[in-house]
């Protein structure tokens, strides 16, 4: 049976158990490293035992506030986990260059032929999966800690800010990954139309008289077998969490007019990824989502990469006194996306409701 994945599921399985890394940031240009630690869903957090305007006083209290920050970055994070990690491959790498081809995006072809006396061998060779050049971006975002915060010590402002760029983050690299499936201009070989059928299994031109459950599944179906016959075998879905139940139920073995239907083999997994929105001041920013009634088969990993120059790194520095700002938070990542889309993506649309 696929797994089912959501930003829910990920954060209930989080709950369980114990997870501990340690986080970079910089202080005064300078590495430093706090320790990450989720136990069976809490996360450990720092509580500041004096005023934040007295922690900009040396650097040592200064460290001590920069790891609260840090900790509340990563609580915010929690709250919008990464869905795309399964589509795509990761390389870490501070000397990518800003634009390159993506050579690293290959794979072996080797065969084994009968050898005939004195032929020569038959030697492999490297293919590369075709798509966009990659290109490295800087993507920042950061806050200010105003004289008002500071005279009413208004702790929690502070901690929801820090939460807040957490959740920012998360939902950047969403849609950075997601986006390029999400938006690509499929061609017709690419796409698989609806297709409907009655409850006696027998195919109708349009959804009058269908059975939707049926129709559902005779469309994922369609889309499996045309990713195959075009050698990009799909095994993600990725789809709208409202279409979530009708797919579990499409998926699952049913018995329809006493007629038994196995359950629909070949997707491991489904990613629910319904997009993210937030305001900020007058202005609101959206990242687009999958559309209801829309799905995208993907063969993952190959033509996916994930380039990462610079994780999220976080640093203080001192304010502007003209503005009354105290001090500054600033925190910045160094990312690419290679994403062969044509190659391994085969977009569906649902079957509607008669």
């Amino acid at each position: 049976m696929a797994k089912f994945h959501s930003a829910e599921s990920i954060k209930a399985a989080r709950r369980q158990g114990t997870v501990e890394t340690t986080v970079p940031f910089l202080l005064n240009g300078k590495q430093e490293e706090v320790t990450k630690k989720i136990v069976n869903g809490e996360m450990e957090t720092y509580e500041l035992d004096k005023p934040i305007g007295e922690m900009l006083t040396s650097e040592s209290v200064r460290k001590e506030l920069l790891q609260k920050v840090v900790l509340d970055v990563e609580l915010g994070r929690e709250e919008v986990p990464l869905l795309y990690k399964l589509i795509y491959d990761t390389i870490s790498d501070p000397n990518f260059p800003k634009e390159f081809e993506a050579k690293w995006a290959m794979y072996g072809a080797v065969i084994f032929l009968e050898h005939l006396e004195g032929e020569e061998v038959k030697f492999g060779s490297l293919n590369a999966e075709e798509g966009p050049i990659a290109r490295i971006k800087g993507y920042t975002a950061g806050f200010e800690y105003t004289k008002e915060i500071q005279l009413f010590n208004q702790t929690f402002n502070f901690e929801v800010l820090n939460k807040a760029f957490g959740e920012a983050h998360n939902a950047l690299l969403n849609h950075l990954h997601l986006a390029p499936i999400i938006k690509y201009a499929y061609k017709a070989a690419n796409k698989t139309s609806p297709a409907y059928v009655d409850e006696k299994g027998k195919a109708l031109s349009n959804a009058t008289n269908s059975h939707f459950v049926l129709s559902l599944r005779e469309t994922l179906r369609n889309a499996l077998r045309d990713a195959r016959t075009a050698k990009r075998a799909g095994t993600i879905l990725l789809a709208n969490s409202a279409d979530q139940e009708d797919i579990a139920d499409a998926l699952s073995s049913i018995n329809i007019q006493a007629t038994p239907y196995r359950a629909l083999s070949g997707i491991s997994d489904i990613i629910f990824y319904d997009g993210w929105e937030a305001p900020v001041g007058k202005k609101s920013y959206v990242y687009t989502g999958v559309p209801a009634g829309k799905a995208y088969l993907i063969r993952p990993k190959r033509g996916f990469k994930e380039l990462i120059k610079q994780a999220l790194q976080i640093q203080a520095t001192m304010g502007d006194l003209t503005r009354l700002v105290e001090a500054q938070i600033v925190g910045d990542v160094w990312r690419g996306v290679f994403a062969a889309v044509e190659e391994n993506v085969q977009e569906i649309t649902l079957p509607g409701k008669a």
